[in-house]
Protein backbone atom coordinates (compact mmCIF):
# COMPACT_ATOMS: atom_id res chain seq x y z
CA UNK A 1 0.00 0.00 0.00
CA UNK A 2 2.94 2.71 0.86
CA UNK A 3 4.53 1.75 -2.33
CA UNK A 4 1.19 2.40 -4.68
CA UNK A 5 0.89 5.74 -2.86
CA UNK A 6 4.60 7.00 -3.15
CA UNK A 7 4.08 6.00 -6.97
CA UNK A 8 0.65 7.86 -6.84
CA UNK A 9 2.83 10.93 -5.88
CA UNK A 10 5.03 10.74 -8.49
CA UNK A 11 2.96 11.41 -11.26
CA UNK A 12 1.95 14.78 -10.50
CA UNK A 13 4.95 15.68 -9.36
CA UNK A 14 6.44 14.85 -12.97
CA UNK A 15 3.59 16.18 -14.68
CA UNK A 16 4.07 19.63 -12.53
CA UNK A 17 8.03 19.40 -13.73
CA UNK A 18 6.99 18.78 -17.42
CA UNK A 19 3.97 21.60 -17.57
CA UNK A 20 6.77 24.10 -16.56
CA UNK A 21 8.39 26.32 -19.41
CA UNK A 22 11.97 26.05 -20.00
CA UNK A 23 13.28 29.03 -20.44
CA UNK A 24 15.53 28.96 -23.45
CA UNK A 25 18.05 32.43 -23.59
CA UNK A 26 18.22 34.07 -27.37
CA UNK A 27 21.48 35.39 -26.47
CA UNK A 28 23.15 32.28 -26.89
CA UNK A 29 25.92 32.66 -29.58
CA UNK A 30 29.05 34.88 -30.31
CA UNK A 31 28.59 38.66 -31.30
CA UNK A 32 30.89 40.95 -32.48
CA UNK A 33 30.63 44.62 -32.65
CA UNK A 34 33.46 47.03 -34.43
CA UNK A 35 31.26 50.18 -34.75
CA UNK A 36 30.34 51.60 -31.32
CA UNK A 37 33.48 52.21 -30.06
CA UNK A 38 36.27 53.56 -32.36
CA UNK A 39 39.52 51.28 -32.71
CA UNK A 40 37.51 48.79 -30.68
CA UNK A 41 36.75 45.43 -30.74
CA UNK A 42 34.07 43.85 -29.05
CA UNK A 43 32.76 40.17 -28.58
CA UNK A 44 29.93 39.06 -26.62
CA UNK A 45 30.54 34.97 -26.55
CA UNK A 46 26.92 33.71 -24.42
CA UNK A 47 26.27 30.27 -23.75
CA UNK A 48 22.97 29.45 -21.22
CA UNK A 49 24.29 29.93 -18.02
CA UNK A 50 28.03 31.82 -18.69
CA UNK A 51 29.15 34.67 -20.54
CA UNK A 52 32.92 36.78 -21.53
CA UNK A 53 32.75 40.11 -23.04
CA UNK A 54 36.10 40.71 -24.95
CA UNK A 55 37.02 44.25 -25.39
CA UNK A 56 39.99 44.63 -27.52
CA UNK A 57 41.47 48.30 -28.21
CA UNK A 58 43.59 48.62 -31.32
CA UNK A 59 44.03 52.62 -30.92
CA UNK A 60 47.97 52.48 -29.73
CA UNK A 61 47.47 55.48 -27.67
CA UNK A 62 45.00 53.65 -25.05
CA UNK A 63 46.32 52.40 -22.13
CA UNK A 64 44.42 49.42 -21.44
CA UNK A 65 44.45 46.92 -24.88
CA UNK A 66 42.51 44.11 -23.72
CA UNK A 67 39.69 43.39 -21.36
CA UNK A 68 37.96 40.36 -20.54
CA UNK A 69 35.09 40.04 -18.36
CA UNK A 70 34.16 36.30 -17.62
CA UNK A 71 30.88 35.58 -14.99
CA UNK A 72 27.51 33.67 -14.89
CA UNK A 73 24.43 34.69 -16.72
CA UNK A 74 20.80 34.22 -15.96
CA UNK A 75 17.64 36.28 -17.08
CA UNK A 76 14.64 36.43 -18.88
CA UNK A 77 13.34 37.48 -22.28
CA UNK A 78 14.16 41.59 -21.74
CA UNK A 79 16.87 41.24 -19.27
CA UNK A 80 20.54 39.46 -18.82
CA UNK A 81 21.83 39.53 -15.10
CA UNK A 82 26.00 38.74 -15.28
CA UNK A 83 27.69 37.80 -11.72
CA UNK A 84 31.58 38.70 -12.57
CA UNK A 85 33.87 36.11 -11.87
CA UNK A 86 36.89 36.56 -13.59
CA UNK A 87 38.28 39.67 -14.86
CA UNK A 88 41.62 40.07 -16.92
CA UNK A 89 43.54 43.45 -18.29
CA UNK A 90 46.09 43.64 -20.49
CA UNK A 91 48.09 47.42 -20.76
CA UNK A 92 49.94 48.73 -23.48
CA UNK A 93 53.14 48.35 -21.25
CA UNK A 94 52.62 44.51 -21.55
CA UNK A 95 51.73 44.48 -18.07
CA UNK A 96 48.56 42.24 -16.90
CA UNK A 97 45.83 41.89 -14.17
CA UNK A 98 44.08 39.28 -13.56
CA UNK A 99 41.26 39.14 -10.80
CA UNK A 100 39.58 35.54 -9.56
CA UNK A 101 38.86 36.37 -6.27
CA UNK A 102 34.78 37.84 -5.91
CA UNK A 103 35.62 40.16 -3.24
CA UNK A 104 38.57 41.76 -5.09
CA UNK A 105 36.56 41.76 -8.16
CA UNK A 106 33.64 43.24 -6.07
CA UNK A 107 35.56 45.93 -4.88
CA UNK A 108 37.15 46.95 -8.48
CA UNK A 109 33.33 46.65 -10.40
CA UNK A 110 32.11 49.04 -8.04
CA UNK A 111 34.63 51.48 -7.68
CA UNK A 112 33.62 54.77 -9.56
CA UNK A 113 35.95 55.11 -13.00
CA UNK A 114 38.63 56.87 -11.71
CA UNK A 115 41.85 58.03 -14.20
CA UNK A 116 44.48 56.88 -11.40
CA UNK A 117 42.32 53.66 -11.49
CA UNK A 118 42.24 52.68 -14.87
CA UNK A 119 40.69 48.93 -14.34
CA UNK A 120 38.14 50.43 -12.06
CA UNK A 121 34.71 50.38 -14.36
CA UNK A 122 32.29 51.54 -11.67
CA UNK A 123 29.40 49.16 -12.27
CA UNK A 124 26.54 48.23 -9.54
CA UNK A 125 26.66 44.60 -8.11
CA UNK A 126 25.53 42.42 -10.11
CA UNK A 127 25.36 43.95 -13.12
CA UNK A 128 22.09 43.78 -15.49
CA UNK A 129 21.27 44.82 -18.85
CA UNK A 130 18.66 44.59 -21.28
CA UNK A 131 18.46 43.42 -24.32
CA UNK A 132 16.43 43.25 -27.77
CA UNK A 133 16.98 40.91 -30.60
CA UNK A 134 16.36 41.27 -33.95
CA UNK A 135 17.29 39.20 -36.90
CA UNK A 136 21.12 38.49 -36.49
CA UNK A 137 21.92 42.01 -34.75
CA UNK A 138 21.20 41.84 -30.19
CA UNK A 139 21.05 45.37 -29.00
CA UNK A 140 22.65 45.51 -25.42
CA UNK A 141 22.00 48.70 -23.21
CA UNK A 142 23.20 48.65 -19.93
CA UNK A 143 25.83 49.77 -17.26
CA UNK A 144 28.22 46.87 -18.34
CA UNK A 145 28.37 48.38 -21.77
CA UNK A 146 28.66 52.03 -20.64
CA UNK A 147 31.55 50.83 -17.74
CA UNK A 148 33.56 48.61 -21.04
CA UNK A 149 33.24 50.98 -23.58
CA UNK A 150 33.46 54.45 -21.00
CA UNK A 151 30.79 56.17 -21.74
CA UNK A 152 28.36 54.35 -24.63
CA UNK A 153 25.35 52.56 -22.98
CA UNK A 154 24.33 51.15 -25.98
CA UNK A 155 25.87 48.37 -27.92
CA UNK A 156 24.65 46.42 -31.38
CA UNK A 157 26.63 43.48 -32.07
CA UNK A 158 26.02 40.91 -35.16
CA UNK A 159 26.39 37.28 -34.85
Amino acid sequence: MRRFRLQFLIVPIILLISACEQFDPQWMGTWVDGTTVPDTVITLDFDKWEGTVTVRNDNPAATIRLTVVEGSLNGDEDTIVATITRLYQKYGDESEILLTDPGTIFGVVVTPPDPDCPFCLGLEWPCSASYEIKGDTITVTGELIFALTKGYDTLRAVK
